[in-house]
């Protein structure tokens, strides 16, 4: 079942103000292979498509201006270690840089929160 866009656009609503918004994605596979992208209105810069990709909606759509950086993942399973390491020295060198940094993932528990753990957050999962 498809995430309507108004749901979207409350949680990009809840979302920090900065003057570009980095979203860190660890948007990928449920346990089945079933893209988690398929539920949304914009596809994975790393799939080829015809829909725009999360950042291209994102910036489309709203009044903002938002970078993606993408780290496909599947559902409820711990990241594979090259993958976790490149999502973390992703993480600290936009921190190190001052910017504003958002992870997010299907519902933020096993991917997001184990990341987030891993380096001294609180994941705020929901």
């Amino acid at each position: 079942m498809p995430i309507p866009n108004e749901t979207i656009d409350e949680w990009v609503y809840g979302l920090p103000n900065a003057e570009v918004l980095h979203i860190v994605s660890l948007l990928g596979e449920k346990k089945d292979g079933y893209s988690e992208f398929n539920y949304y209105p914009f596809r994975s810069s790393k799939v080829p498509g015809e829909e725009p990709t999360f950042e291209e909606w994102l910036n489309g759509r709203y009044d903002r201006r938002f970078k993606v950086h993408e780290f496909p993942a599947v559902d409820a399973r711990s990241m594979q270690p090259e993958t976790f390491d490149s999502v973390v020295r992703q993480i600290r060198v936009l921190l190190d840089a001052g910017r504003t940094v958002v992870v997010v993932d299907s519902a933020g528990e096993v991917r997001t929160g184990n990341l987030c753990s891993s380096m001294g957050y609180r994941s705020m999962g929901y």
